[in-house]
């Protein structure tokens, strides 16, 4: 496998010397994904598609760099798409938090048995949260306190409380996703 400045290297690859590129890359290139994203998980699937998606596009990329520069450039910028998405969706969530659009439901579709088990689900969601996580998440969105007062009062940086309401929106995404589907759904 030739990984020089050549357009279009990877016209002649095969299967092995993918293989072998896969297999080379995909720990480095997972890692670096995860210095923008802080979930392995995700950091996994971004380097498994970028490989992958060299694969699938060998006979018609022309790539003017090395490959491991394509494929690094490849991950960042999948990175950074997923930071965006997760930003817009964190953003809504927050939103109806804040607005306790999550607490409402419209007058003629209210039945007091969904409204508690509405708000036993989102209570639960907030309970599994991790200790310091679930602390942060509370003392922002239930005291309304900024983050540089919850700074203060926990001795952590703004940076870290801004980092524990991130993961714990993603993670009340991840555990309300129906509910927050079912919420926008019914918005529109």
């Amino acid at each position: 496998m030739n990984d020089s400045n050549s357009e279009g290297f990877f016209w002649n690859a095969d299967i092995h010397e993918f293989e072998v590129l896969f297999k080379s890359h995909y720990v480095k290139l997972t890692f670096y994904a995860n210095k923008f994203l802080n979930d392995i998980d995700t950091s996994k699937e971004i380097a498994s598609e970028s490989l992958i998606n060299l694969w699938e596009k060998r006979g018609t990329l022309q790539i003017r760099t090395s490959v491991t520069a394509y494929l690094y450039k490849t991950v960042q910028n999948k990175c950074m798409n997923h930071i965006k998405h997760q930003r817009i969706e964190n953003e809504y969530v927050d939103y109806m938090l804040r607005n306790r659009i999550l607490d409402e439901i419209p007058e003629h579709d209210t039945n007091p048995y969904y409204e508690k088990e509405l708000a036993e689900q989102i209570r639960k969601a907030i309970d599994n949260l991790p200790e310091k996580c679930k602390l942060v998440f509370e003392m922002s969105r239930f005291e309304f306190l900024k983050n540089k007062e919850i700074a203060e009062r926990l001795n952590i940086s703004q940076n870290t409380v801004e980092r524990h309401i991130t993961i714990a929106i993603e993670k009340l995404r991840k555990s309300l996703g129906y509910v927050i589907s079912i919420l926008m759904y019914t918005s529109l």
